[in-house]
C-alpha cells in the first residue's frame, strides 16, 4: 500500500516537471519571437541623419544713383579790436549771405524743376547755422602773452536742391561775405542713395543664389535650406557724368567756379550659407 501511493506521487512529480518543462520552451520561444519581432521593427525604422555639407557664398551687385543735390560749407571769421566790434561786423556779413540766398534761390519745389540745369536754386532748407562763437585773440610776444583782439566765428550750410546751381551757389555767397569768409567745401548728395543701396543688396542676395544653384548642380546636389545671410559692408565710388554749365549772374570778365556733377556708384556685398545634400535622382 505505501509502494503503491509512493509510486502514484513519484508518477505525478513527473508529470508535473513535464508540464514545467513545456512550459518553459514555449516561453523562452516566445521570447525568442519577441526579440527577432523587434530587430526586425528596428529594421524598418528609417535613419534620421542625412549627408549634408554647407556651401558658403558672398554676393555682389551694384546700383549707380544720380546726385540731386549738394551742400555748401561756410565759415564767416571776423576779427575786432573789442568783443562788440567783432559780432557786429560778423553779423552783418551774415546777413548779407542770407539776402543773397533768398534772392537767388526759390524758397520751394516749382512744378517740373530741373535739377540740373543752370541756374537753378530750389533750396527748401535756405541757410543753416551749424554754430558760432565769440573768443579772444592773444599774441605771443617776448614780453608775454598780449591780447591781439576779439574773434567771431559763425559756421553756416546751404543744401540746395539739383546741382547745376552748385557753382553759382559758391560763387554767390563768396561775393555776399567778402573777404571775411571761408568755404570749407562743398559735397553732392542723392535723395535716392538708400533706395539705390536697397535694391543693390536684393540683387547681391539673387547673385548668391543663383552662384549657389550652379554649383550644387554641378555638384549633384540639391539646396536644402539657407543655413545663413548676413550684409558684410557696402563701397561707394562717385563717378563723374556731367559738367555744370556758367552760372548766370556772372559778371563780364568774372570766371565762374567750374562744378562738376554726377552720380555714384553703391555696391552691396552679402554671405549667405547654404546647406546641401546629394540629389535622390
Amino acid at each position: 500500500m505505501k509502494f503503491t501511493a509512493l509510486h502514484a506521487t513519484s508518477g505525478r512529480l513527473l508529470a508535473l516537471l513535464a508540464l514545467l518543462a513545456v512550459t518553459a520552451a514555449l516561453l523562452i520561444a516566445g521570447a525568442l519571437r519577441v526579440s527577432a519581432d523587434q530587430e526586425y521593427d528596428l529594421k524598418l525604422v528609417p535613419s534620421s541623419e542625412e549627408e549634408l555639407t554647407t556651401l558658403t557664398i558672398d554676393g555682389v551687385a551694384s546700383r549707380t544713383v544720380a546726385y540731386d543735390g549738394a551742400v555748401a560749407r561756410f565759415r564767416v571769421v571776423i576779427e575786432r579790436d573789442s568783443a562788440l566790434e567783432a559780432r557786429q561786423a560778423g553779423v552783418l556779413v551774415v546777413n548779407a549771405i542770407r539776402d543773397a540766398v533768398v534772392e537767388s534761390c526759390t524758397p520751394g519745389e516749382p512744378e517740373h524743376a530741373d535739377h540740373t540745369a543752370d541756374p537753378t536754386c530750389i533750396s527748401p532748407n535756405g541757410l543753416q547755422t551749424v554754430g558760432f562763437r565769440l573768443g579772444q585773440v592773444w599774441d605771443w610776444t617776448e614780453s608775454g602773452r598780449v591780447l591781439r583782439g576779439w574773434e567771431y566765428e559763425y559756421r553756416l550750410q546751404i543744401a540746395i536742391r539739383g546741382t547745376g546751381f552748385a557753382g553759382g551757389l559758391v560763387d554767390l555767397v563768396i561775393g555776399a561775405g567778402g573777404d571775411g569768409l571761408h568755404f570749407d567745401g562743398l559735397d553732392f548728395t542723392a535723395s535716392g542713395r538708400a533706395e539705390a543701396e536697397r535694391l543693390a543688396l536684393l540683387d547681391a542676395i539673387d547673385d548668391a543664389q543663383s552662384t549657389a544653384d550652379s554649383i550644387a548642380d554641378h555638384m549633384g546636389y540639391e539646396i536644402v535650406r539657407v543655413v545663413e545671410l548676413s550684409p558684410i559692408g557696402s563701397l561707394t565710388a562717385s563717378r563723374v557724368v556731367e559738367e555744370s554749365a556758367e552760372a548766370a549772374f556772372a559778371d563780364d570778365g568774372f570766371e565762374p567756379t567750374p562744378v562738376f556733377g554726377g552720380s555714384e556708384s553703391v555696391t552691396s556685398r552679402i554671405r549667405m550659407v547654404f546647406e546641401l545634400r546629394p540629389r535622390s535622382d
